[in-house]
């Protein structure tokens, strides 16, 4: 399946804040706050946070992220990639 039939955001450093729909508002905020990703911010979740998402996912989606960036903080980024792409592959499946 390719990018215009299924889009996806592949993360904030991966897209440098330009993702398939545009610009990113909390990749903005995190460079604005001088962190690599909201899971470290000190105002993280905030607002602006758990008010982005997906609207084919919903604002559910917004709070799964919250705890991938949970285990990113906890983990290293390394497993959080690992750990992101299975969900994503769980997510897939039929």
């Amino acid at each position: 399946m390719n990018r215009e039939e299924k889009p996806s955001c592949s993360g904030c450093g991966n897209q440098k804040g330009h993702p398939f729909w545009g610009e990113c508002k909390l990749y903005a905020c995190a460079r604005e706050h001088k962190t690599e990703h909201c899971g470290i911010c000190e105002d993280f979740p905030c607002e602006l946070f758990v008010n982005q998402f997906d609207p084919a996912h919903g604002q559910k989606s917004a709070f799964t992220r919250a705890g991938l960036l949970v285990y990113r903080k906890k983990t290293g980024t390394e497993k959080y990639v690992e750990m992101a792409k299975k969900l994503k592959d769980q997510e897939e499946r039929p």
